[in-house]
């Protein structure tokens, strides 16, 4: 018998041919189809007739017949079928992208006639949620039309069978003669006059089109996994159940109280949410609904209230289908939560634990109301290595394990608890039906990409020369803030321009010019899994004065890894609480907190303080001589633009001037920021100046954010023409280096209309009073610093002006070559989307001729990929160990709360741009960088970011508009936040909280 699979076609969804797309576990579709087959006592011959991508399916399967169909995207799945090697015998012929189980086929091989097919009565209601859309592209037939007892339509399976008769007759055949697809061959056949069979599977099979139907197909309902589960398992309990619709409950309240009691005699009990919308084998919603925990299975009228909860937090629309679960309360619980058996979001390798340990039950985890969850990732590769990090987890990872080989599934979410007894218990076992299909890698790839980190990590302990610590560890926030800049997983085109511009080596010329240590050549950033870490060995070293000994440097360094690795939730406020890189009047106090404790005696510290003095002191008077270059800046990207150039050569050369006039005056322009603030915020703790008065006088600062708001309300007053506002802000974009984001004069309506807020009201006149000037002149003299108070106080504020004014220079040429970008991958033809993937090295050598566009568009399919493996690779913020590539727990950030102000409001999650109103509206964003000043424009409530330093662009921002802010919540509690609807931002009291 010969057995054709048909798979020339594109997949419905991804990019994987639909005969490789794994079902579970490592079996991929085309082996459940050829397993069907194997209980047949014939001489099967398998034959796969592919065009998309068939080279993979012969990559994977070299000793399976192949026929290629050259031209199938223009020719439909009957010339498919045409072009098969038929061989006179009875064939079996499929879709690659269906699966049966054996009774099928054995139903299907006893069917008489010359020819039979497979249709599906139960296509509506075959799993749970079937989207309307999905009813609407099913291919149908009237099983009537072909002498079958059962009316109606169904839905056309594409399994058919076809006696020798057929074959022969097909052998003949020409597809323009018959139609298209195989649902006319069974037309045309019938009307030839052979004998057509119909067999009805009724649900039994499943398209891949829809993660819920494989779902559905493997696992059965959820009631009946439980059912099977319940005999079989030996490293956890199944807790006992009573399920009922609320039909049932509606039409026997006293009948389901009854068989609650009878069940659970005198027990403690929960209530449970089942609803369709939650667990009809989807995961989008499960958790929302309401559970109820020790109830007293005695008192009826507790019951029936709890259950009465339950369904009240069902939606409206909810279906008499929907179920109620009622299991034993199990108390003494040491731990409870849920594991997902792969990622979420991309359907990744990693066992991810989110569970609370102080007993209070796994209903906060299921409903995201526990504040003090814990979450840990496992990468399946190595899951021993939970051991190391929370070993009391291990009976949870045994017992989940097992329950993927007893179901055949590896897409699970399990409700768990673990009592102090050591007992596991499982409430509930769902399958993840999120839609995976965009990252359909294999896991073979992930794990070599993992090693290869864990590899290049232990590589990078080995300290190069003039960098001193023997350790060293990575981070994604610990200097120049990539992940909030850039994102924690950029595309190709933006990481490699940060790096290029930045991070490569002005970054440490600028500090050496500064007066800190020369690391120079040490790249600041490095990547791993495409993300970008800072190296902060190299960092920390960066911030040593230069002119203390090698000796003192090596304590120094030593000390602050140690803080760090200690510490980890300082990674991201190095500057504040873990290096010394200014001098301020609370050094002594703080430095002999800090450093005392890692063997700094105090003579070093004294070093380190004369060091530090003089470096702040040389810091007051050098802004000018350090700022010099961006005057030329503005005007030579205006010749570069204006100039007749082709796009690509005003792009490199945009890029270049940036780095070589714009970067270390911005570099520079942001150490002076640093100081200013570093300064006032000291004088502000040791009580030289108050904390009104210190917000009094940054509001008194007239920045370029500032005006920017200024000219929005003077363009919309037709005080500033359009042209005008576009030439000073249309360079700016949401990403500054993220080419797929729009720039301000792209979509001028959405950036650059006029401000729902008021006018800002003009800079209230400020200046500092003889008492606080008494206090800058005594601080001045203690630095040894020849300027006066009123020079002082000018430096803090020039300082902090230009910061944002360099900065804003700078993204100019940023912009425009992006711009640019865009236009040369019109014309080249390649797209803005795919035009993120080149890297800026790849620009260069096409510059130069010596890569062609063809090289360009492999490259893009390979950073694609890549691409998608970073998105897939989990990591924490900050590897410690080479253990953290393989198990990490998420850990929380500290919050850099701005203002004291706080506000209640519901939020809204932004990711890129949005026409919704943000009015009154707290803005919870993954990071913000200068391109999202537009925000301060409207009247928001407030902002929360996942990214971001105490000293970033937004927290200044924010604190300029005074708008309460949260910067730099970090991924967990961010996390949390995007699934609130309304929360308490309490900027005073550093909390963020959820308000029902």
């Amino acid at each position: 018998m010969d057995v054709f699979l048909l798979g020339a076609g594109r997949p419905f969804r991804g990019e994987k041919p639909a005969a490789l797309k794994n079902i579970f576990l490592n079996t991929r579709a085309i082996d459940w189809q050829v397993h069907s087959f194997d209980s047949i006592e014939r001489d099967v011959r398998y034959h796969f007739i592919g065009g998309y991508h068939v080279e993979e399916v012969i990559a994977c399967y070299p000793d399976l017949g192949v026929t290629v169909v050259p031209d199938w995207e223009q020719l439909g799945v009957l010339n498919t079928l045409l072009n098969a090697p038929f061989a006179g015998r009875d064939t079996v012929v499929s879709y690659t992208d269906t699966v049966f189980r054996k009774n099928v086929i054995t139903d299907l091989l006893a069917a008489t006639g010359d020819f039979a097919f497979a249709v599906d009565t139960s296509w509506k209601r075959r799993y749970a949620l079937r989207s309307q859309e999905d009813i609407d592209i099913a291919e149908t037939i009237e099983p009537s039309e072909f002498g079958a007892g059962f009316d109606g339509l169904a839905e056309f399976t594409g399994l058919m069978l076809f006696g020798p008769r057929v074959v022969e007759h097909l052998t003949t055949l020409d597809a323009d003669d018959v139609g298209s697809n195989l649902r006319d061959l069974a037309f045309h056949l019938r009307d030839q006059g052979f004998t057509p069979s119909v067999i009805d599977v009724e649900g039994d099979w499943a398209e891949l089109n829809a993660p819920e139907d494989i779902a559905r197909f493997v696992l059965g309902t959820k009631a009946d996994t439980l059912a099977r589960l319940e005999p079989l398992v030996t490293k956890s309990t199944i807790a006992e159940q009573e399920s009922f619709t609320t039909e049932q409950w509606a039409d026997d309240e006293a009948g389901v109280l009854a068989d609650i009691r009878n069940k659970f005699p005198g027990q403690k009990l929960i209530v449970r949410s089942s609803a369709s919308a939650e667990d009809g084998w989807t995961y989008s919603n499960a958790g929302r609904f309401e559970s109820i925990l020790n109830v007293d299975g005695n008192d009826p009228d507790a019951l029936r209230d709890a259950i009465g909860k339950v369904i009240a937090s069902y939606p409206i629309t909810r279906s008499l289908s929907d179920q109620v679960f009622v299991q034993p309360y199990v108390g003494d619980i040491q731990y409870a939560g849920v594991v997902f058996s792969r990622g979420l979001e991309t359907g990744s390798p990693y066992y991810l634990f989110n569970f609370n340990d102080e007993t209070m039950g796994t209903s906060g985890i299921t409903s995201g109301q526990a504040a003090d969850d814990r979450t840990i990732f496992v990468s399946r590769f190595d899951t021993g290595s939970l051991a190391k990090v929370e070993p009391r987890l291990m009976p949870i990872l045994d017992a989940v394990v097992e329950l993927e080989q007893l179901l055949g599934y590896d897409k699970l979410d399990v409700e768990f608890a673990l009592t102090k007894s050591g007992e596991v218990f499982i409430f509930q076992v769902r399958p993840i039906t999120m839609d995976h299909s965009a990252y359909e890698i294999e896991d073979a790839v992930l794990h070599e990409t993992l090693e290869k980190d864990a590899a290049f990590f232990r590589k990078s302990q080995t300290p190069p020369p003039f960098v001193h610590g023997a350790e060293n560890l990575f981070s994604n926030m610990s200097d120049w803030n990539p992940a909030e800049i850039i994102g924690a997983k950029p595309k190709p085109l933006a990481f490699s321009l940060y790096r290029h511009v930045i991070t490569n080596d002005i970054w440490a010329r600028q500090r050496a010019e500064f007066g800190y240590r020369n690391v120079a050549p040490h790249p600041l950033i490095v990547s791993f899994s495409g993300q970008p870490y800072v190296d902060v060995r190299a960092s920390l070293n960066s911030f040593i004065p230069a002119d203390l000994p090698d000796a003192l440097a090596e304590k120094l360094a030593t000390a602050y890894i140690r803080t760090i690795k200690q510490q980890p939730h300082c990674h991201d406020k190095i500057e504040f609480d873990v290096v010394f890189s200014v001098w301020t009047p609370s050094f002594q106090r703080e430095a002999a907190a800090r450093l005392a404790p890692h063997g700094i005696d105090a003579g070093e510290i004294e070093k380190l303080e004369v060091a530090l003095k003089a470096l702040t002191r040389n810091a007051l008077t050098r802004l000018d001589r350090d700022l010099g270059a961006i005057e030329s800046l503005r005007e030579r990207h205006d010749r570069i633009a204006g100039s007749s150039l082709n796009a690509l050569d005003k792009l490199i050369m945009l890029i270049e001037d940036c780095r070589t006039h714009g970067t270390l005056a911005f570099a520079h322009a942001a150490r002076s920021g640093f100081v200013a603030t570093s300064l006032l915020k000291s004088f502000v703790a040791e009580g030289l100046l108050e904390r009104r008065r210190h917000d009094a006088f940054l509001q008194s600062v007239d920045t370029v954010s500032r005006q920017f708001i200024v000219d929005r309300h003077r363009a919309g007053q037709n005080k500033l023409s359009r042209d005008e506002l576009l030439e000073r802000y249309g360079h700016l974009r949401p990403g500054t280096y993220e080419i797929t984001m729009p720039a301000y004069w792209e979509q001028p309506e959405k950036f650059l209309a006029a401000p729902e807020t008021d006018l800002p009201p003009e800079t209230a006149p400020f200046e500092f009073t003889a008492e606080e000037n008494a206090a800058f002149a005594s601080v001045l003299a203690t630095m040894e610093s020849d300027i006066s108070a009123a020079d002082l106080g000018a430096y803090l504020r020039r300082a902090i002006q230009l910061r944002e004014a360099v900065k804003f220079e700078f993204t100019r040429n940023i912009g425009r070559a992006l711009d640019l970008g865009v236009r040369l991958g019109e014309e080249i033809g390649i797209s803005r989307s795919d035009f993120s993937y080149l890297e800026y090295d790849d620009l260069m050598q096409f510059n130069l001729n010596l890569v062609s566009v063809d090289t360009l568009r492999r490259r893009i399919a390979v950073r694609k990929k890549g691409h998608t493996v970073s998105r897939m690779i989990e990591l924490p913020s900050v590897l410690l160990s080479e253990t953290d590539f393989r198990c990490f727990e998420r850990g929380n950030s500290e919050p850099n709360f701005i203002t004291t102000n706080e506000v209640i409001a519901n939020i809204h999650v932004l990711d890129g741009v949005t026409e919704e109103d943000l009015s009154g509206r707290i803005i919870v964003i993954s990071q913000a960088d200068p391109g999202y000043d537009w925000l301060i424009g409207y009247p928001i409530a407030g902002l929360i970011t996942k990214f971001g330093g105490a000293n970033s662009h937004m927290a200044v921002r924010a604190a300029e508009a005074n708008l309460p802010a949260a910067i730099g919540v970090g991924e967990k509690i961010y996390n949390k936040i995007v699934n609130m609807n309304r929360v308490h931002l309490d900027c005073a009291n550093r909390t963020i909280s959820e308000v029902p």
